[in-house]
Parts: structure tokens; C-alpha cells; sequence
């Protein structure tokens, strides 16, 4: 078994409670609150740019020129793609993430973009690329689940829905699988690789989470 593979099986129980969790559940229903969605939008550009930063990282710190390619790549993709996905939804609403007086990133959005530079700056490099994995692996299955289920149907996010139910997310997806297992295969940092990839998944719970229940901002403004 790929440490992948089996690192997504020991996180089961909590991309379960992520299914389950009323933020998901009204976003694929079409019922999740606009002003819920925006914030959430908001706090997810500042997370996208600090996951970019990572990825970056993670790119200098490998040998492999294909490796460097992909993670370079998928930094810009976090940029690039995603925050445009972001801009279409807020631009019509006059609302710029990298605006001045436009909100921080939340509590959890620090903590989560801090522990994934921590990893990606001091951790073995494999250990940095398992912090990342579950931004990617839950982000294709909730988009997967949630394009299931619209069916086709018309719906208010059909474009953030698309937008992870994409093929072409799936393969980065997999491209980044593929690479941390090739470094696992060899890798005496393995425990470590599951620690970090438990950690980042339940950081993605408490971001649904945070989104659902209102931003707490009390770390203040962006630096």
C-alpha cells in the first residue's frame, strides 16, 4: 500500500465528518448563506496564498527536475487558477482579498498556512509534502461528492464545485500523491509523513468549521 493510500484511510472517519459538516452539506445543497460563502471565499484567498508560498518551498528543496516542475506548477495554479475562481464570485461584490481594509485571514487560516511553512521549512521534505496532500485529496473528493449529487442541476456554486470536480484537479491531485509516495517508499520519516498529513486534514475540519461558525480575527491584520 502507497503511503498515500493509506494515510487518506486513516483520516476516513474525520473527510466524513467534513461531508457531514453543515457548511458542506448547505454548499452542495445550494442553501449555504451568500454572506457564508463570501467570508469563506475571503479567508480561502489569504489561504491560497500561503499555500502557494509552501508549494514554492517544497519545489526549491527537491533534486528531481519533474518534482520541481509539478510543485512549481501547482504554486501557480493556487495563485492563478483558484484565485480567480475567488475574484469571480467577489469582483461583482466590490471585494478585493488583497485590498487594504478588506478583512485578515481568520485564526485557523494562520495557524493552518503557519504549520504548513513550519513543515515545508524545517521538516524533512517529505514531511512537508504530506502536510500538503489534504488540501488536495479533499478538496477533489468534496468536489467529486458534491458535482455527484448537483447532478447537472443548475445551482448557486456550481463553478466552485466544478472548479474541484475538474479532471485536471484530479491529476495534480495525483501528481502529488505519486511524488510523496516515491519519497515515502525510502523514507525513515514516515510516522512523521502520517502526523503531519492527520494534522493538515483536521485543520481543513476546523476551516469548514470556522467558515460555518463566523471568522475569529483576533490575530490581527495580515502581515
Amino acid at each position: 500500500m502507497t503511503f498515500s493510500t493509506g494515510a487518506w484511510q486513516a483520516v476516513a472517519a474525520r473527510y466524513d465528518q467534513i461531508l457531514a459538516h453543515p457548511f458542506v452539506v448547505a454548499l452542495g445543497d445550494g442553501s449555504l448563506p451568500h454572506e457564508v460563502f463570501v467570508r469563506y471565499l475571503v479567508d480561502d484567498a489569504h489561504y491560497l496564498l500561503g499555500y502557494a508560498r509552501v508549494l514554492a518551498l517544497l519545489a526549491s528543496r527537491m533534486t528531481d527536475a519533474d518534482a520541481v516542475a509539478d510543485l512549481a506548477g501547482a504554486s501557480v495554479g493556487a495563485v492563478v487558477a483558484e484565485r480567480a475562481l475567488h475574484r469571480g464570485f467577489l469582483a461583482p461584490l466590490g471585494i478585493d482579498p488583497d485590498a487594504p481594509g478588506t478583512p485578515g485571514p481568520t485564526v485557523t487560516c494562520r495557524a493552518y498556512t503557519g504549520f504548513l511553512a513550519e513543515q515545508a521549512a524545517t521538516a524533512p521534505a517529505e514531511v512537508g509534502l504530506a502536510a500538503v496532500l489534504p488540501c488536495f485529496r479533499v478538496y477533489a473528493e468534496v468536489g467529486r461528492h458534491l458535482e455527484a449529487a448537483r447532478g447537472g442541476r443548475a445551482h448557486p456554486y456550481a463553478d466552485w464545485i466544478e472548479t474541484y470536480a475538474d479532471p485536471e484537479f484530479d491529476a495534480a491531485v495525483a501528481r502529488a500523491e505519486q511524488l510523496t509516495d516515491r519519497l515515502a517508499a525510502t523514507s525513515p520519516h514516515t510516522a512523521a509523513m502520517l502526523d503531519a498529513y492527520r494534522t493538515a486534514t483536521e485543520l481543513e475540519w476546523r476551516f469548514w468549521d470556522e467558515a460555518w461558525r463566523g471568522p475569529d480575527r483576533s490575530g490581527g491584520s495580515p502581515g
